[in-house]
């Protein structure tokens, strides 16, 4: 890293210990966006393509709610305008389920219950259309909340939904421009009875094929979360027994991260009753707890990480429930130190969580869903700098899956000397949802190479990359 970046980081974090300037600061009140009592996720995704992200806002007991982003941490209300219609979401996710270049929206509201969930597909014209009916899909199963990746290789979404019971994989049969889903729980081997709250996918044993973790957990039933390996026919293999996560247990939130820059998706996973847990991974899907990270959060239930302060490693913040927002800095090596002066305020009862670069300016903010309607959108306070914003596509949408590492110049796929990664995901942990794009801090005057690797095993290498955004199509 940069003399310039790191001289600049130094100074915004010395100004953070001393108290004079917070990592964040909350801009709610002026943003357009009123605190909607029983919000549990959140998702932001950049739905009109003007490189500022949009919230979509699940409301339990009320109507969902679309904001768009007019710039400078600012919102409006276009619930209304893009023809959302339904209330009682929990969890949402959005992608491109029929590959027009357009995201659709999959709604889960099953739980308490409210209604069938909802698939709204995005037209040209701007607006969603229910087609819940006609897609396979809508059917409720006290569902929570909902991810999508491409689980059978096609190129196609699919949607997984975790629920209270049994949880669904429905594969995306589109044709023609008209979707279609196919509930292949049992065939995918994934028909297991639980209590679920959350999901992700990441390729956790490095074969290529996005793998699957679930939080699980209830009152007086602490299940395990389960960590189901996918094999190359498409079907899943339960490995928990093998993967060394034996004690998450009653858990609702899951981060999946490279925390350690060794290039494989690491798991920080909330505990609803105990201390959250952090989980480092051998690049094979086998996971050690990591005992003295610096990590004191507990009865949790969101989770995002994230590099919030701009020296590439990604930091975790988490959604306390019965306690505040709390924000640890990843200090390299496995070690984090709990940053006292966020500017986060002091509400309990914190739900979803989801980081962003919602003001354009190349550092994450965070949005926190409440479900005692304290919801917060926090502006980050990092010196400004330049930024490098990576997108990687198959065909028209965003290629879930893909691998996006930043490397220092000349060490193009040299493990030595990876400097980040990210792993392009539709949604993740408790009905939360970031942008698809990548985004690195740079530093002044200094060149990067850089490597995305599709699933299917294609790859892109770009040397001698700088500060702007990069478009990067799957050959």
């Amino acid at each position: 890293m940069g003399i310039a970046v790191i001289n600049t980081l130094a100074v915004v974090l010395m100004m953070a210990a001393s108290g004079s300037q917070p990592m964040f600061t909350d801009v709610t009140a002026a943003s357009g966006i009123p605190p909607l009592k029983y919000a549990e996720g959140v998702n932001i995704v950049d739905l009109d393509g003007d490189g500022l992200p949009e919230i979509f806002l699940p409301n339990v007991k009320g109507r969902d709610r679309l904001f768009r982003n007019l710039g400078g941490c600012r919102f409006g209300d276009v619930t209304d305008e893009y023809g959302l219609t339904e209330s009682g979401g929990i969890g949402a996710v959005f992608g491109d389920l029929d590959c027009d270049g357009l995201l659709d929206l999959y709604v889960v509201r099953g739980a308490y219950p409210y209604g069938e969930n909802v698939l709204y597909m995005q037209d040209h014209g701007g607006r969603f259309v229910d087609v819940s009916k006609t897609s396979g899909a809508a059917n409720r199963k006290n569902g929570i909340s909902a991810v999508m990746e491409d689980a059978d290789g096609d190129g196609r979404l699919d949607i997984f939904a975790s629920n209270w019971g049994v949880n669904t994989l429905y594969r995306n049969r589109a044709k023609s421009g008209v979707v279609s889903f196919e509930d292949v729980t049992v065939k995918a081997g994934l028909a297991e009875e639980g209590k679920s709250w959350g999901s992700v996918f990441s390729d956790f044993d490095g074969d290529g094929l996005a793998d699957l973790f679930v939080v699980r957990g209830g009152f007086g039933k602490p299940e395990e979360g389960r960590l189901y390996i996918k094999r190359p026919d498409g079907t899943f293999a339960d490995r928990t027994p093998q993967s060394g996560l034996k004690e998450a247990r009653w858990s609702m939130g899951a981060a999946a991260c490279d925390l350690d820059t060794d290039g494989d998706a690491d798991l920080f996973i909330t505990s609803y009753d105990g201390p959250d847990r952090l989980y480092m991974n051998d690049g094979k899907g086998r996971f050690s707890l990591k005992d003295g990270a610096g990590i004191t959060s507990s009865r949790s239930v969101g989770a995002a990480a994230g590099d919030i302060d701009g020296d590439l490693l990604p930091d975790i913040v988490v959604a306390g429930y019965q306690g505040p927002v709390r924000v640890f800095r990843n200090l390299g090596g496995g070690k984090f130190k709990e940053l006292k002066n966020a500017g986060i305020g002091n509400a309990d009862r914190n739900e979803g969580i989801a980081l962003a670069d919602v003001d354009g300016d190349g550092d994450l903010d965070m949005y926190v869903a409440n479900y005692d309607g304290d919801n917060r959108l926090y502006r980050n306070n990092a010196a400004p700098g330049p930024a490098l914003k990576v997108s990687a596509l198959s065909g028209k949408c965003a290629a879930a899956g893909a691998k996006i590492k930043l490397y220092k110049s000349g060490g193009l796929d040299d493990p030595k000397a990876l400097l980040a990664s990210h792993e392009v995901r539709a949604g993740y942990g408790f009905c939360s949802q970031s942008p698809f794009e990548a985004v690195f801090r740079l530093a002044e005057n200094v060149k990067y190479d850089l490597s995305v690797s599709f699933p299917g095993g294609k790859k892109v290498m770009k040397k001698g990359v700088g500060p702007g955004q990069l478009v990067i199509q799957k050959p």
